[in-house]
């Protein structure tokens, strides 16, 4: 059935009501995909849930259509030619398309990052740009409903004729829609603003959804893309200023300059070799002796890492300092964590670092790195050689001495292949060394080589069989470098880069979700046990230095794990679904960068089903003044670019 109108306005706000009902169905598609990574809605209210939700899908659609609506309002009468009326239609086919694409891509990213799309997110489209295919084969039916959505809005803007108005005078026609397109620019400003014009108020940001709701996974449902996506444009080239307190005090609660305590003693010195081990995916939710969620009788997926376990110093509450791999190596190697963005994807990580790699050069180890991606891979070699890396072994040395029949087809050499590789090389070189392997085939498509698919099947997850494959791959480098001469004289540092969904709902949730393995193993050591306080990857760099008498002042957002005088009111901080997650010893916060929306304590209560929020302490008040201080002195040195102790700085500047 046709509809037809004279009047213009009336045609564009039908043909835009079109699209509201796509963004509806959407977010209907979005929450039965991800129902079980969102707190139930009731926690919210119904009436909250869809203010938010026609908040943000209206800020989206106006962003989106902003040049099919002026096109289609312009005050003029060849506007309603047929000529013109096929380029409006290609307008709004093209940039509803564009829209709809990436909020359908929203549903199906959504469980690797529990949060939305932003800008950021497409530094890794150069990294998985092969995988893109992989991706629609596994969510087909997502693009089969994109498809059916373009064909609903094609037949319905078709079907919303405008009829000519060769009646009215010229005067009145160019009054009216005039008038119509000033009305459509107010009406836009508005909704931008957050629907208000208060001269205090700025455009409506990602934060705003803490309006609606105080649960994180709530404003997940509540934003769309592309408004995520259009809104972060530009954030990638500037950085936040905070300015919480007083500078002097911000430095003093969240010091950036260290020197290691005296009196800590350790099974390792200066001699003793240094291999770190970051094993890609393998959140803590995957392993069994870490993990409470596996039922009894149900299998292991990390056999081999397990049996570490028991003979390691393991911290059992420790976190990821960023969201993705490329996060991990400035989180680990220089104590830079990343939040909103990847910081190696900031304009301002481009500086000088006295980061650990560097440290250890100065302590007389030699420095290498090890990963089987291709050189450009996630930035790991251009920041390793920022960092103080001396060697570096890719996928390019791998095959010029290998040759090429490793591959995987996606990212890089098999684990398997790849880890005799590492040991080859690696007894070529002096004591003492600083050595980092990063693995690769852990990672979607969760391929494995053809001769292990019987071997190593599905678990609960499709990635399940990947990480026992590469915990294999851990074994068989292990048990082949037992009897180097190297071996009994190295301390191993074993982490994950981040975590990588779950099969429950604790490691579906702040801040479990984040949860990764960190333990340190020396072989044949007394240095074991299981640490319960909070950790994070950017404090392995200052623990490291501490363990092994490190000499001079450090910079680093992190502590030392082991120096009582650091450790004391420590916490790990990560940013999610448009928060920052302190976590302390005791509880999690959730901050939007205002105030405290959400407190649990998430030992008793994983689920984080009860929020404390209102009856906030003394002690809890000291704890946010430290979150504050250390997010007002984190953004001040990313601002500035400093990422060295004022002693280096200077340094640094008189030899210029």
């Amino acid at each position: 059935m046709k509809l037809q109108f004279k009047n213009r306005l009336a045609v564009l706000l039908l043909r835009l009501l079109m699209v509201y009902v796509a963004f509806a169905l959407c977010r209907l598609m979005f929450y039965f995909c991800n129902d079980p990574l969102i707190d139930p809605l009731q926690k919210t209210g119904g009436w909250n849930l869809i203010k938010g939700s026609l908040m943000f899908d209206t800020v989206s659609i106006l962003y989106i259509n902003i040049p099919f609506i002026f096109l289609s309002l312009m005050p003029f009468r060849f506007a309603e030619k047929t000529s013109w009326q096929k380029i409006t239609f290609a307008i709004f086919m093209i940039g509803n398309a564009l829209g709809l694409m990436v909020n359908i891509a929203d549903i199906f990213y959504y469980p690797f990052k529990q949060a939305r799309i932003v800008l950021g997110d497409f530094i890794l489209l150069k990294e998985g740009g092969a995988l893109i295919f992989d991706f629609i084969a596994d969510y087909w039916y997502g693009v089969a409903f994109y498809f059916l959505l373009l064909a609903a809005l094609w037949y319905g803007y078709k079907n919303i004729k405008q009829q000519q108005t060769n009646a009215m005078t010229q005067r009145r026609y160019f009054g009216l829609h005039f008038g119509y397109l000033g009305l459509m620019a107010v009406v836009t400003v508005f909704f931008i603003r957050g629907a208000t014009f208060a001269m205090a108020s700025f455009p409506i940001s990602m934060n705003d959804a803490f309006l609606y709701t105080e649960n994180p996974t709530h404003t997940s449902v509540m934003l769309s893309n592309p408004f995520c996506l259009l809104r972060t444009i530009g954030k990638s080239k500037t950085v936040p200023s905070l300015n919480y307190l007083d500078a002097s005090l911000a430095q003093a609660l969240a010091p950036t300059t260290h020197r290691i305590a005296p009196g800590e003693d350790f099974d390792i010195d200066r001699k003793t070799n240094v291999f770190l081990i970051v094993l890609e995916s393998f959140g803590e939710a995957h392993i069994k002796s870490l993990s409470d969620q596996f039922k009894p009788g149900q299998e292991t997926y990390t056999p081999f890492l397990d049996s570490l376990v028991g003979q390691s110093y393991v911290f059992t509450n420790a976190y990821q300092s960023g969201l993705r791999s490329i996060d991990a190596m400035p989180a680990i190697w220089a104590s830079i964590p990343s939040f909103k963005e990847h910081f190696l994807s900031l304009p301002n990580s481009v500086s000088s670092y006295h980061a650990l790699p560097e440290c250890m050069n100065e302590m007389g180890y030699q420095t290498a790195f090890f990963h089987g991606g291709v050189r450009e891979s996630m930035s790991f070699v251009s920041f390793g050689k920022t960092a103080g890396i001396k060697q570096f072994f890719s996928r390019e040395e791998y095959e010029a001495e290998m040759g090429d029949d490793d591959f995987d087809g996606k990212w890089g050499i098999w684990d398997h292949k790849f880890l005799p590789y590492v040991h080859k090389k690696i007894n070529g070189f002096k004591s003492p060394f600083f050595a980092t392997l990063f693995t690769l085939s852990s990672h979607h498509p969760y391929s494995i080589p053809d001769k292990f698919a019987g071997k190593f099947t599905d678990g609960t997850l499709p990635i399940h069989r990947t990480i026992k494959y590469t915990d294999y791959a851990l074994k068989q480098f292990f048990e082949s470098i037992k009897n180097e001469p190297w071996y009994n004289n190295t301390l191993f540092i074993i982490t994950a880069d981040h975590g990588s969904g779950a099969d429950n709902e604790k490691y579906s949730k702040q801040p479990n979700e984040y949860a990764i393995p960190l333990l340190f193993f020396k072989p044949n050591s007394n240095f074991r046990g299981k640490d319960d306080r909070v950790i994070q990857h950017i404090d392995v760099m200052p623990t490291l230095l501490g363990m092994l008498d490190y000499d001079k002042q450090y910079f680093a957002f992190g502590k030392d794990h082991f120096d009582e005088s650091q450790a004391k009111g420590h916490f790990a901080v990560s940013f999610s679904n448009g928060a920052f997650n302190f976590v302390t010893d005791k509880y999690c916060y959730l901050f939007n960068e205002k105030v405290v929306v959400s407190k649990f304590d998430y030992r008793k209560d994983p689920l984080c089903k009860n929020n404390m929020v209102r009856s906030l302490t003394g002690e809890d008040e000291a704890m946010i003044k430290k979150f504050k201080a250390f997010l007002q002195e984190y953004y001040l040195h990313v601002n500035k670019r400093i990422y060295k102790t004022v002693g280096e700085q200077k340094a640094h500047m008189a030899v210029r």
